[in-house]
């Protein structure tokens, strides 16, 4: 099994990037794809939208500049071009987007009249804070109820049921329930629900019930401040109550069997279980037999701690968790209990246990490709060498990740097009079928403007309409216009992933000047770069993440700063959504996971996605095959994220070389208790 060499950045410094190579490429970064990825250009296949590029911009530049009389001229341009009127009603919407303060009437106006334009949740949301603000409860309700429909939030349902009780001096039954519900969350809310919460209080509906309710949500949530406040301000005995509870969650050990000893209640037991559970599996499950024994607890409850004590056992890979995952009962086994159960057996390479388990899942869960592989596996192991090779040939015929590993079994080529072919060109009548839809044109004139954001929702709102027959249409205009994520959103709908035609706009190569440049400068794969950002972003160089990372390679700041200083950069971590920047970061980052793990492609993959500690906590008693380690990574997202990255490189390498790399080869054998620290 080859490995990944040790890249250069752990011999010496990075150096910085040549001024040369920054600039070449960003000039190949502002060209069209065709000119990066080949092909050209006819009258059949021109962008949309362009026609109105030019008014576009000159509007948004006038909103940047706040020129008002500036974006009039704009608009007044508009009225004789086709597409115009629509042109003109988005520059409206987005110049008042930043000004709801400043024009509140118009915002109203506008969200009255034309309330499915785009972008009109995003007003009707911003306009609801302001009215909020300023208290003009009668118009907050007015807004609320009308269209366009948005998801509230917290927040804004606060300050509705705060306009109901300024205009009605009172909740409906229904409404007083939902806010009920708000209050009894473990977590602080809001400031918007702080006078609903008063109503509530001076209404008699905040009773010690409730306040219990809320004192154990807090304790659950581990927000101690959030149960001390409840005691001070709740009716008296609650310190006892609290205190209880957080002797449940912080001692399980001894405050579980007390409980068990006093007959206590059934829902305390079950929840202390549940803590113990998550600690000592094995414990719990001691307890968990007495409190049965003595029929304190119901199937259900009984049931839910079984389950999360078999789990606990397997994420660690204990060798007693597949025991106990067969043992739970049937009514409380899910996915998560039928997959683990095999993969305990898999970890510990019990071939007979693992084809058991398989066979005793749902049908429809076993039949998936993951399962059906690991089952010929099993079959191979056992002496079943004719019924497992029957499996994977039928596996073998689909370029994913379970289909490359079946085809090594077996041997054969994998099914790649015998060419990189372009996607079939629409027809002009396709294309001006598309051209037609205003929404549509101004989406592309937009991603072409460098407006992301405004470009990605105007083309959702237009993607509705589409009908079925314009789809390849649309996605080979998206390929050409370098607009790689909405073309891939497109291939997906049609449900043409494996569609040879379509290949070269799914794993699509932008910035391949930078991105060549930094695999050579780190010593790590072009393959293996691309796969991780086509995983990471889809392309967008713009997006985040709820945790705060960035760009193409979705970098957290911290790690990026990180990587500065141990690789030698010497870049700015402000820019991280600037592509160059970010796959310098990236790769950088790549090559530093490669050495600390001693070029193991798997575990190196798993470390840029879940941090290089927990792959270290993931590492076997002994020795595993890579695609048994892979598919027995703890985490989901991790799990999927190896799987697609790895098959990724196959299909990138085929991009790049025009011969794919054989999946067997990038995965070695995970030595037990590796730690390259």
């Amino acid at each position: 099994m080859s490995r990944i060499p040790v890249p250069r950045v752990a011999r010496r410094a990075v150096r910085l990037l040549a001024p040369g190579l920054l600039l070449a490429g960003l000039l190949a970064s502002s060209l069209p794809s065709v000119a990066a990825e080949g092909g050209g250009d006819s009258s059949s296949n021109r962008h949309l939208g362009a026609e109105i590029e030019g008014e576009v911009e000159r509007g948004l530049e006038a909103i940047d500049r706040g020129d008002r009389d500036g974006l009039e001229r704009e608009l007044d341009d508009l009225v004789s071009l086709r597409h115009g009127e629509s042109v003109a009603a988005y520059l409206e919407v987005r110049w008042l987007l930043d000004r709801v303060e400043q024009n509140p009437a118009a915002v109203a106006a506008r969200l009255r009249e034309h309330p499915d334009l785009p972008l009109m949740p995003r007003l009707k949301r911003r306009y609801l804070d302001h009215l909020a603000k300023k208290e003009s409860w009668g118009e907050y309700r007015l807004v609320f109820d009308r269209a366009p429909e948005i998801n509230p939030g917290t927040r804004r349902q606060c300050a509705y049921w705060q306009a109901e009780l300024a205009l009605e001096e009172t909740l409906s039954e229904v409404q007083a329930e939902e806010a009920l519900s708000v209050w009894q969350r473990g977590r602080s809310q809001p400031e918007a629900c702080d006078p609903v919460f008063e109503w509530l209080e001076s209404n008699g509906r905040l009773d010690e019930s409730a306040y219990r309710a809320r004192v154990q949500a807090a304790v659950v949530a581990g927000q101690d401040g959030l149960a001390r406040y409840l005691v001070r301000r709740g009716p008296t005995g609650l310190a006892e109550y609290r205190d209880r509870w957080l002797a449940l969650r912080d001692r399980p050990a001894t405050a579980v069997p007390e409980l068990i000893d006093a007959e206590g209640d059934a829902e305390e037991i079950t929840q202390g279980l549940l803590w113990l559970a998550r600690r000592e599996p094995a414990r719990a499950r001691e307890s968990l037999a007495r409190a049965e024994s003595q029929e304190l607890l119901d199937a259900e409850q009984a049931g839910s701690v079984a389950r999360l004590a078999a789990l606990k056992a397997a994420y660690r890979y204990e060798p007693q968790a597949r025991q106990w995952l067969t043992e739970v009962p049937l009514a409380a086994r899910d996915e998560e209990v039928w997959t683990w159960t095999v993969r305990a057996a898999l970890r510990h390479l019990d071939w007979a246990r693992v084809k058991e388990s398989i066979n005793a899942m749902p049908e429809e869960l076993a039949q998936r490709r993951e399962w059906r592989y690991w089952r010929a596996v099993a079959d191979e192991h056992l002496g079943r060498a004719t019924a497992a090779r029957s499996a994977w040939r039928e596996l073998a015929d689909t370029p994913d990740y379970h289909g490359f590993l079946a085809a090594d079994r077996l041997g054969l080529g994998y099914p790649l097009p015998a060419a990189q072919n372009e996607p079939p060109e629409p027809s002009s009548e396709a294309v001006s079928a598309l051209a037609g839809r205003p929404w549509l044109s101004l989406a592309f004139a937009l991603h072409r403007l460098d407006r992301p954001e405004d470009a990605r929702r105007l083309f959702g709102h237009a993607l509705e309409g589409v009908n079925d027959e314009l789809l390849p249409a649309l996605a080979y205009l998206a390929h050409r216009a370098g607009w790689h994520d909405r073309a891939s959103v497109i291939i997906a709908r049609m449900d043409k992933l494996h569609d040879p035609a379509w290949y070269a706009a799914r794993f699509a190569m932008p910035h391949r000047a930078v991105v060549e440049a930094q695999a050579e400068r780190q010593g790590v794969p072009t393959e293996w770069i691309y796969s991780i950002m086509r995983r990471e972003s889809l392309f967008m160089r713009d997006i985040g993440s709820g945790a705060g990372a960035q760009g193409l390679m979705q970098l957290m700041p911290g790690t990026a700063r990180w990587i500065n200083r141990q690789a030698g950069l010497g870049l700015s971590t402000d820019r991280l959504s600037d592509p160059d920047t970010n796959v310098a970061f990236g790769t950088a980052y790549i090559g530093q996971m490669a050495e600390r793990f001693e070029g193991q492609y798997p575990l190196a993959t798993a470390a840029y996605n879940a941090g290089p500690g927990r792959v270290r906590d993931w590492m076997p008693a002994v020795p595993l095959p890579g695609d048994v380690w892979v598919d027995t990574i703890l985490f989901d997202e991790t799990r999927a994220y190896a799987q697609a990255v790895l098959a990724g490189m196959v299909t990138y390498r085929w991009r790049l070389t025009g011969e794919p790399r054989r999946l067997g080869e990038l995965l070695s054998l995970v030595k037990a208790g590796d730690d390259p620290d």
